[in-house]
């Protein structure tokens, strides 16, 4: 038997991941920014940077309800760091990281690390999520459902 102290932290979080009450929307825009803020200090050696709109994309992706995120780096501007003219350290020449994380619970859990350019996310329950690979290929991926 697994024991878990009770706290109201606890217990929110229980009633979000079983859908019982749904998150409030600053709360949810507060945890997409931490995830962006993370990318983005990563990403430009701990240098200020910003990710444009393009490059975060909000949607549910695997059929659970809940938005998801992708944070495509084609769309980051860091203003030092390493990368090439103010771009992402994790970006070459055709393409960039491309992370996308899950909602569970009260939080993002990474779910798959890519290298793509253009990314697009289709429509439905569990759309097909495309992307330029090197070379200019177009290829699409669907996460699996939730669990």
């Amino acid at each position: 038997m697994i024991h878990v102290p009770v706290t109201p932290k606890t217990i929110v979080s229980l009633l979000v991941a079983i859908g019982a009450v749904t998150m409030s929307e600053p709360a949810r825009a507060d945890m997409v920014r931490a995830v962006v803020d993370r990318e983005i200090a990563e990403a430009c050696g701990g240098t200020p940077g910003e990710l444009q709109s393009e490059g975060r994309i909000e949607r549910d992706l695997d059929g659970d309800g809940l938005e998801d995120l992708i944070v495509s780096h084609e769309w980051m501007r860091c203003t030092g760091g390493m990368g090439m003219a103010g771009r992402s350290e994790f970006c070459g020449m055709q393409v960039c990281s491309v992370n996308i994380y899950v909602r569970r619970g009260s939080g993002f859990d990474l779910a798959r690390e890519m290298l793509g350019a253009d990314v697009r996310v289709g429509s439905g329950a569990r759309p097909e999520i495309t992307m330029r690979a090197h070379g200019g290929d177009v290829f699409g991926i669907r996460l699996d459902p939730a669990p």
